[in-house]
């Protein structure tokens, strides 16, 4: 197998180059040493023993660019990621859009779903999921199929229980899924308010119009340049007063403009619009 971690900085610089010229998707905005990691994991896994063998596959199968976006954009998460952060929109959002008609949220970088289904329960035991219309995107197109599907190992939804549990003790979480076998399905209805599509933060055109976006640990992999970039973006896709997420992980904070997001939850890393 392949486990050469001598891949250097010159091999990924010109395969990140030659995929945004051949395909027009742009990793070379990744901070190095994470998309060096990940490319390390995809020679591995794929069993290849360079950059060159890789690049091969490129030329010799048109459809690998995919396989190889699903394998470098591969993400470990889980429902009720950092309780505090749900205890706190459970306080906070009633109380900014409990009134109001209508709310649309944005999951940016929705990985396999945990975050849409947590943001489903949520609404639900807020008596808001009518109201609500949710956007969730990847660009890992296997992430969004396994999201849209709901259905995770018995054991990654004992932690998915775990975390629950630190968000409201008083229900049970079995309510919200049925058993098969190892795998637990998730109530479909539970995001019946949610489309799901393909979206690139790099190269795609944003959405607009949203109350509340969630973009948790899906920065960190840019540099500062792109950060500020999506940051500029995020501010103009929310409403005026929307909240925006980011994760306990994401060291973004000195890129902040205080004259376009007001921190107003520290412990939950939320943000408003200003």
């Amino acid at each position: 197998m392949a486990t050469d971690p001598h891949v250097t900085e010159e091999e990924m610089n010109a395969l990140t180059q030659s995929i945004l010229t051949r395909y027009g998707i742009d990793f070379t905005c990744y901070e190095p040493k994470s998309l060096r990691r990940r490319i390390l994991r995809v020679l591995n896994h794929l069993n290849l023993s360079s950059i060159h063998d890789l690049w091969l596959r490129f030329l010799r199968d048109p459809e690998f660019v995919h396989v190889f976006m699903n394998e470098i954009s591969v993400g470990m998460t889980s429902m009720f990621r950092d309780p505090v952060l749900w205890r706190n929109l459970k306080k906070r959002v009633p109380v900014d859009y409990g009134q109001k008609n209508a709310l649309a949220i944005w999951h940016a970088g929705c990985s396999t779903g945990e975050e849409v289904y947590s943001m489903g329960i949520l609404l639900r035991e807020m008596n808001l999921q009518e109201k609500a219309k949710a956007l969730a995107t990847d660009f890992n197109k296997n992430a969004i199929e396994e999201a849209k599907k709901g259905v995770y190992h018995k054991i990654k939804m004992i932690e998915n229980e775990n975390n629950y549990k630190e968000i409201n003790p008083y229900q049970d979480f079995r309510q919200y899924y049925t058993k098969d076998g190892m795998y637990d399905s998730m109530d479909p209805t539970l995001i019946n308010h949610t489309s799901f599509k393909y979206h690139n933060l790099i190269t795609d055109t944003f959405p607009t119009g949203f109350d509340i976006i969630f973009c948790r640990n899906v920065m960190i992999y840019f540099d500062t340049i792109a950060k500020t970039k999506l940051l500029n973006k995020f501010h103009e896709a929310l409403n005026p007063g929307g909240i925006f997420i980011i994760g306990f992980f994401d060291t973004m904070m000195l890129l902040m403009d205080n004259e376009k997001f007001a921190l107003i939850d520290e412990q939950a890393k939320i943000f408003r619009k200003q």
